[in-house]
């Protein structure tokens, strides 16, 4: 079988009109600042490879303008090069060639069988046949990639799958504007379902290798969105992506209190729990009311999971997940690991993005702390351009399956 490493390039390209800014052709300096655009705040790291391993040399933070994203569309680049703009001049960062990432709510990712033994100049075309018919736009409007995965069996022909990753071209476009707006010279650009796995997986876990002998299910939990993956001996075989995120609880508390959305967010991060039912009586009358306001939306979402879990077990009979690892900004719920862990009746943990990666610079290493789970797509970013050497020596690649499969129910309706 064929194995595709996630730190392979996923890039798209960039559109004509920003061919200054370095297109994806892998020549010159690469990159090493990870930049994360996400609906509610932009972070950023930096990574240094030396003798010592890979360590942060820097990192970022700040909100995202208010009403800069909205439903997973980027509307104001300018707002956002302003902000990314401000974080480099507070963090004293320097660095002017960036990676940053499309949600996975913004990309069209299949999998496709094409014949196998076809020449090289073939498989582009192959490829665009089979998966023109699902795109949501014309293919002229789309920037995309493509990359073979390995040779696949169908009764006894042979076959070539490939993972085929789009976006619409102002998806693209908007994003390279932000960073040209912030006076970033070298943008590429990702896809946010890998990128997580990059830092959580690949980094956080190489000092226990024998988590990839199992199966493990990845939930991050963003703002706007929660991407479900599910990995096997170091493949990644299934990813869905649910419409519920942060955003979604903040938003009930904000709808029961008839709250501002900053004041909803204040009291989502101070009073916010999720409990177990008999547990509800135990806590105050102000986290009581809350619980009732978000626990409908986490309800909903332990729903998709377990829908998840059990088409995937439907169809790798004898296989379950064996754990659980959270990140994301919602991880920072109180008791949100121990919910799904009761919910879905599998040991549950929190990803570390930085586990592996110890921090050199000279910022605060206490605001540092609490970032930690917000870092994953920036620290995995940034881990992509780290030299092969050393991440054969701290990390250990996940690769993608051959019969990988990706779906959404988040996907956005316009550009990003």
């Amino acid at each position: 079988m064929g194995k595709f490493n996630l730190g392979d390039s996923l890039n798209l390209n960039i559109p004509d009109s920003f061919k200054n800014l370095n297109p994806f052709s892998g020549r010159g300096p690469q990159a090493k600042l990870g930049l994360d655009i996400g609906t509610r705040y932009i972070k950023m790291a930096m990574l240094h490879a030396s003798s010592q391993g890979i360590q942060l040399s820097k990192y970022g933070f700040s909100a995202t303008p208010v009403g800069a994203i909205t439903e997973g569309t980027m509307n104001n680049p300018e707002a956002i090069g302003e902000a990314i703009w401000q974080i480099l001049t507070h963090y004293k960062i320097k660095e002017k060639r960036v990676l940053c990432s499309l949600p996975g709510r913004a990309v069209i990712i299949r999998q496709v069988s094409i014949p196998g033994g076809l020449p090289e100049k073939e498989i582009k075309q192959a490829t665009i046949s089979e998966v023109e018919r699902f795109l949501p736009f014309p293919m002229d409007e789309m920037e995309y990639t493509y990359h073979k995965l390995g040779e696949i069996s169908q009764g006894d022909v042979k076959q070539q799958s490939v993972l085929f990753v789009a976006a619409h071209k102002d998806s693209v476009q908007r994003r390279v504007e932000a960073a040209r707006f912030a006076g970033l010279e070298s943008v590429e650009i990702d896809v946010d379902p890998f990128v997580i796995l990059r830092s959580v997986m690949e980094s956080s876990l190489v000092e226990e290798p024998d988590t990839f002998s199992q199966t493990i299910l990845l939930l991050d939990m963003g703002a706007s969105a929660t991407n479900v993956s599910i990995i096997h001996a170091g493949f990644l075989r299934f990813t869905r992506i649910f419409a519920i995120g942060g955003d979604t609880l903040t938003h009930a508390i904000e709808s029961g209190y008839d709250a501002t959305y900053l004041e909803a967010e204040k009291l989502k991060m101070e009073k916010g729990v999720a409990v177990l039912d008999e547990e509800v009586m135990e806590i105050d009358d102000e986290m009581r009311e809350i619980h009732e306001m978000i626990s409908t939306h986490l309800d909903t979402l332990a729903l998709e999971i377990r829908r998840s879990l059990a088409y995937y077990t439907s169809k790798y009979r004898g296989e379950s997940v064996t754990q659980i690892i959270l990140t994301g900004g919602g991880s920072l719920l109180r008791g949100v690991g121990r919910f799904f862990e009761d919910d879905l009746g599998i040991p549950v943990s929190f990803g570390n993005p930085l586990q592996n990666i110890p921090y050199i610079g000279d910022g605060d290493i206490q605001s540092l702390a609490r970032l930690v789970p917000f870092q994953g797509i920036a620290v995995g970013l940034a881990l992509r351009q780290v030299p092969q050497r050393m991440l054969a020596r701290y990390t250990i690649d996940v690769g993608i399956e051959p019969n990988y499969e990706f779906g959404s129910t988040a996907q956005a309706g316009g550009a990003s």
